[in-house]
């Protein structure tokens, strides 16, 4: 008879069909498309066409013809020109190193078969890298289980890695992003994680064996995204509290620093070969606010709040207080460094992403503090995997409950966030409630995307302010750039709530606006010199129907006080112009 699955090597299984499915899927891998590697994707990859396709490391001259011929962005961002003429990608070589192999398999697959272009762009590279990715994300959860068995029972371990592969925005990262760092790095800390946690149970012969390791490890991860080196914090403060482990932690640590940094080399050897210099600033013109970084917005901000669209990790950075003693303070350095260096970028949303994407990596470390908490509320010791259990059932529910009803949450609006439900961008407040748990998109809706406020129940007494009827024409910014509709003087203080609602119906002409040059209609509110409120409302995304469509919205003026003036106007950034067909401004109090 054959022996029953342990739970945790079930989920396990269980996690990487679903991500293997829906990656293929999503992918559009069964269809043969190539339009894996782009934006991004595309500076961490065009190191492997460069050395391997093109013997080009100098000019990346092959760029053009991948932008060409693929769907990658719309502007080649991903390389930079140095002051000689040169060219290299603004990303480290790190990722392409990881994709190595799969890459050299499909390109001898091209060469000898010819079933696609050898340009190191077409499907057969692109499907590799999509296999890549499986292939290491499979062995990061493997690694991580076999970790997390050593201190908890398969029970807390199952549960662990049901919350930290479905429940998480790593399932997106994994799905829909194999071109990008997050779900290599995921990998990267589980795999260091193991390999830490041997080295400091191993005897004297064993040691230098998982030393070297942890230093390959740590290498890799700093070749493919720099700022990982807050990773140190792990093996410089593990144990700590006296002279004696300070003294230990240094010496064990200086050597696995030492290869890392050897590791590393092979960034600034490829610049030097590339373009002469031992190095290279790919992120020059950016920078990091360092005494203004930028924690709330990163944590529980609307926009990309790592806390809002992952609950679960909240439960992941409680438990830091439940680990074995000599991992919390690591633990404790790991996660202040790692989010003070992630959200004091000035750009702390990281673009267009689901949820917060830098802190994804780290889900491998913070299983641990999770599992930690989870042992706790289930009354299961710590200790070689083995543990007691509570008699109560409760614990197990409640925890179950909570991994599930986070799992559907996290599916649910990764679903949303394909369907631009949740938008690329400019998430707030006001936005992500209104369209929570909503299963179809209302363009009305992006309306609250750009007043962060909604009128709220109850009754209020309107007093119109203006009325057209009358056709008014705005043409595009050349030939003017701003039309005036409403300039009203408050006649006396409000008494009470007070909000302007417009409503207007209009004809659209064109599709020349973009993110940043749009028509949108202004709301001013002011006194004397001081502007005490200002909105701007987009009218593109909240179309439906060009040709004939028609917009309602309310902002709220606090405070309105008599000599006040509120203003709305037409303010046209684009080449489109548009018809009025009626306006109309009421007071609502």
């Amino acid at each position: 008879m054959f022996a029953p699955l342990k739970e945790s090597r079930v989920v396990l299984y269980l996690v990487f069909a679903s991500m293997a499915i829906t990656s293929l899927v999503q992918n559009d891998v069964f269809q043969g498309k190539a339009d894996i590697v782009k934006w991004d994707g595309y500076g961490y990859y065009a190191y492997l066409p460069a050395i391997f396709v093109y013997g080009d490391v100098e000019t990346y001259a092959f760029a053009e013809d991948h932008f060409d011929n693929y769907e990658i962005s719309n502007e080649i961002y991903q390389l930079m020109e140095v002051d000689n003429g040169s060219r290299f990608p603004i990303y480290n070589i790190g990722m392409a190193v990881v994709w190595t192999p799969g890459f050299l398999l499909a390109h001898g697959l091209v060469k000898a078969t010819g079933i696609a272009p050898a340009d190191g762009m077409s499907f057969p590279y692109q499907f590799s890298l999509v296999i890549t990715s499986l292939l290491v994300i499979f062995l990061g959860f493997f690694y991580l289980r076999r970790f997390l068995l050593r201190f908890y029972t398969d029970q807390v371990v199952a549960l662990v890695l049901f919350g930290i592969g479905l429940a998480t925005n790593l399932f997106y990262y994994t799905t829909e992003g194999p071109d990008v760092t997050h779900m290599y790095l995921f990998t990267g800390y589980a795999l260091f994680l193991y390999a830490f946690g041997r080295l400091v149970d191993s005897d004297e012969s064993a040691r230098g064996k998982w030393i070297i390791r942890c230093g390959l490890l740590a290498g890799l991860m700093c070749l493919i995204r720099s700022s990982e080196i807050v990773l140190f914090a792990i093996p410089a403060f593990y144990g700590l509290k006296n002279r004696t482990t300070l003294q230990r932690n240094f010496w064990r640590t200086l050597p696995i620093f030492g290869i890392a940094l050897a590791v590393f080399s092979l960034q600034l050897i490829y610049y030097k070969t590339g373009t002469g210099s031992w190095f290279q600033d790919g992120y020059a013109g950016l920078s990091f606010d360092w005494l203004l970084p930028h924690l709330y917005e990163g944590f529980i901000g609307y926009r990309r709040g790592w806390l809002v669209y992952t609950p679960l990790m909240a439960f992941a950075l409680a438990g830091v207080f439940w680990l074995p003693k000599a991992w919390r303070l690591p633990f404790v350095i790991f996660l202040i460094g790692n989010s003070y260096i992630l959200f004091s970028w000035h750009i702390w949303w990281y673009g267009n992403t689901f949820g917060s994407r830098p802190v994804v990596q780290s889900y491998a470390l913070l299983a641990f503090p999770l599992a930690a908490l989870v042992a706790w509320v289930l009354g299961a010791d710590a200790g070689a995997g083995q543990g007691r259990r509570s008699k109560a059932k409760w614990p197990k529910y409640l925890v179950t409950g909570l991994v599930l009803a986070f799992t559907t949450l996290n599916l649910f609006q990764h679903w949303q966030y394909n369907q631009r439900i949740l938008p690329l961008d400019f998430v707030n407040k006001t936005y992500y409630w209104q369209v929570f748990g909503k299963t179809k998109l209302d363009r009305k809706d992006y309306v609250y995307r750009d007043t962060d406020e909604k009128l709220p129940k109850g009754s209020f007494r309107a007093t119109p302010l203006l009325s057209l009827d009358t056709l008014l024409s705005i043409p595009p910014k050349s030939g003017r750039e701003f039309t005036n509709l409403l300039e009203y003087r408050a006649a006396h203080d409000a008494e009470a709530e007070t909000w302007l609602r417009a409503d207007l119906s209009f004809s659209y002409f064109g599709e020349t606006y973009d993110k940043w040059k749009f028509p949108s209609i202004v709301t001013e509110h002011r006194r004397g010199d001081e502007m005490l409120k200002w909105i701007q409302v987009k009218i593109p995304p909240t179309m439906d129907t060009p040709e004939r469509d028609s917009l309602t919205f309310s902002i709220s003026l606090p405070g309105l006080q008599q000599g006040d003036i509120v203003k709305q106007y037409l303010w046209n950034l684009s080449r489109d112009s548009m018809v009025v067909r009626r306006y109309e401004a009421e007071m609502l109090r």
